[in-house]
């Protein structure tokens, strides 16, 4: 149910970009990003500017150059980068899939998300079903706002993962002879200490661990506590012709974090990260093994109830099967693991919320074909 793209922070060297020169937006993207960035967090209705949504929308549309990472201006005093990629699917498939409160958000962002829950929403949970009544006859403006308390899974390299607030802003528009969706987050407040946990095994696997221990050991720097101290974004999901089912999306996004109020955080880091994100949104989302979004917010409708001895259960099991394969057929991986991989205190320290989404993230493995961790699951 999330539209926020959470990313991973990367404060040592991954892929790099073709080059990491940094490339401008117009003027009138900046303008218009602060525009839309303001939006979030007002009370009533934001007051929008067609113009705003069509300066973003043409942006997308435009050519741009591959030889460097596109960031904002330093107006914004966060480092940013921007992200573009098509989506082989129309406007209408990504909110039935990504705006049903049936349907776990973290499905379609399994490499950033751990978990996410809506804090609130304005207008009540209600507002999830206009929603969907809204994008399907789309003649004017819809708005949903709330907030969320996100989750992020472990960066690939320090390993560390954030709990944080932010404030949500949904637009659905028509817009030139289309349609676009914005999703705008803004955090509330610094994210929790940063806390331990792996990667394990190919980040493409989808499976991590999470520990409760705070801080990170940070080479040349010793044992640090590491804060996201800052983020927001916008996302935005373009179809240009009602009829034809392509949608291209872009992500705008800034990110500050580090240690001491030091900020250690480059546009080349944040690049990184959307586009790993990306490529596991695209790899879900056009996978033809998923499930139509009825049919999935059904089976999650009737789990959502589940009692909590029974998750307990299944995640138990979960968690000695995943030891049980990373000890045997990873053994890089295990050295680095063993001593925090104590599957009865890593289950004691699970929440009902992080219960629930191991499980179903290994569902999801399962629908999809995706070397799971158990056989049977209670969905």
């Amino acid at each position: 149910m999330s539209m926020a793209i959470a990313i991973a922070v990367l404060w040592t060297t991954g892929v790099a970009a073709e080059s990491d020169a940094t490339l401008s937006f117009p003027p009138n993207v900046n303008t218009a990003l602060h525009t839309l960035l303001d939006l979030v967090g007002q009370d009533g209705d934001p007051a929008l500017d067609n113009r705003q949504l069509e300066c973003i929308v043409d942006f997308l549309s435009a050519d741009k150059s591959d030889k460097g990472i596109y960031s904002a201006d330093s107006s914004f005093g966060v480092p940013s980068a921007f992200h573009q990629f098509p989506v082989k699917s129309d406007l209408q498939e990504i909110i039935d899939y990504t705006l049903d409160a049936n349907i776990p958000s973290f499905f379609f962002w399994p490499t950033s998300l751990r978990l996410t829950q809506w804090t609130r929403v304005d207008g009540g949970d209600k507002q999830f079903d206009r929603l969907q009544a809204a994008s399907r006859q789309l003649d004017e403006p819809f708005i949903f706002k709330g907030a969320e308390r996100v989750t992020i899974t472990p960066d690939q390299h320090t390993g560390a993962y954030y709990t944080y607030d932010v404030n949500k802003l949904i637009i659905l528009s028509p817009c030139r002879q289309g349609q676009v969706m914005i999703s705008i987050y803004r955090q509330q407040a610094p994210s929790a200490v940063g806390r331990r946990g792996w990667v394990l095994g190919q980040d493409d696997e989808w499976s991590y661990l999470y520990t409760q221990e705070k801080g990170l050991n940070l080479k040349g720097l010793g044992w640090a506590d590491t804060y996201m101290y800052d983020s927001f974004g916008i996302t935005v999901y373009y179809q240009p012709s009602i009829e034809a089912p392509l949608v291209t999306a872009g992500v705008f996004s800034w990110v500050k974090a580090g240690w001491a109020r030091i900020n250690m955080v480059q546009p080349k880091h944040i690049h990184n990260g959307l586009v790993r994100v990306a490529l596991a949104f695209t790899e879900v989302l056009e996978d033809p093994k998923l499930p139509e979004p009825k049919i999935l917010a059904e089976t999650f409708s009737k789990s959502k109830d589940l009692p909590t001895p029974v998750l307990r259960k299944y995640a138990s099991n979960y968690l000695s099967g995943l030891k049980e394969r990373i000890s045997s057929s990873c053994s890089d991986v295990w050295k680095k693991v063993a001593d925090d991989f104590d599957s009865r205190e890593l289950l004691d320290q699970m929440s009902r919320d992080e219960l629930y989404a191991v499980v179903a993230l290994d569902y999801l493995k399962k629908i999809l074909g995706r070397n799971p961790v158990m056989d049977s699951h209670p969905f």
